[in-house]
């Protein structure tokens, strides 16, 4: 299930034409009345061609107008009002004050999380992965600790995964990937030289990128074969990775549990049996 909503206005801020801005204002501002039209009475309320409107649903990662009206109507029943939160730091804030921003800024990066979560992906990636013979994952700072998440998670239910912390041997491990192998690429923005080279080279191979990424334009997302789309909540220049780090491990999470779920007995068989050599290792430090 799509969310709309979000992906419009994210759209509208980042991305949209100056012909693409009257409709999309109209399908923002009212999205009780846009699903309850066809494309050509929008259109002409909108003074624009039907055409415009199937490209706009279509950027946004829809088949048409009429997914998108669905998306809409998901919307308007489930979804809660968005809370969009800039974490800067300024001077002479008081701690509570600077506390709760961070906490909100936080608890609308995990809510847009689910206004951009799209299902269907989320389980064709999830396929890959039971799949894959192995995961590479690739990600620079903030992003590698995430990966760093990932390897832990997966490698508790004997899911074998690759990943180096040196940028030369994550080039060096993507070049030599074999056609079909999995690849998850993990970038904020999405434009890192380093990690777009690593993306390139996968997909000279023959590999399969899926990618955690900021939603909206980006580089990394226009190579990718699959995408899980985290919030773009954070400005380009940000004081450190907060928020979208928190989305990216959500995802994180999210694909985890999802694994675990489709994999059902063999998964909970295997992390039974790690918990069980863990709280061994501790007893016999105790």
């Amino acid at each position: 299930m799509k969310k709309g909503l979000y992906r419009l206005e994210e759209y509208y801020k980042h991305q949209a034409t100056e012909s693409e801005k009257e409709v999309l204002r109209f399908m923002i501002h009212h999205p009780q009345e846009t699903i309850s039209i066809d494309i050509h009475t929008l259109a002409k309320t909108c003074f624009c061609s039907a055409a415009t409107i199937v490209r706009i649903c279509k950027k946004n990662g829809f088949s048409g107008f009429k997914e998108l009206k669905v998306a809409l109507g998901n919307d308007i029943n489930f979804s809660k009002q968005l809370r969009q939160v800039n974490l800067e730091a300024r001077s002479g804030k008081r701690i509570p004050d600077l506390v709760a921003q961070v906490l909100n800024a936080n608890i609308a990066a995990i809510e847009n999380i689910y206004n951009l979560l799209d299902f269907e992906e989320l389980e064709r990636i999830v396929g890959l992965l039971l799949e894959s013979r192995f995961v590479y994952l690739y990600g620079i700072g903030a992003s590698y600790l995430v990966a760093k998440d990932f390897q832990q998670k997966f490698e508790r239910v004997n899911k074998r995964t690759f990943l180096y912390e040196d940028t030369h041997m994550q080039l060096m491990s993507a070049t030599n990937l074999e056609p079909g192998d999995v690849a998850i690429i993990i970038s904020y923005s999405g434009q890192t030289r380093e990690i777009l080279e690593v993306a390139s080279n996968v997909k000279l191979c023959g590999g399969i990128v899926i990618a955690i990424t900021k939603y909206g334009r980006n580089r990394l997302a226009a190579m990718s074969d699959h995408i899980l789309y985290v919030p773009t909540i954070e400005k380009p220049l940000r004081i450190a990775a907060s928020s979208s780090r928190v989305s990216q491990l959500s995802i994180v999470d999210i694909v985890y549990n999802t694994y675990v779920s489709m994999e059902k007995e063999k998964a909970m068989a295997r992390i039974v049996s790690t918990n069980k050599l863990l709280e061994k290792e501790t007893e016999e430090e105790v």
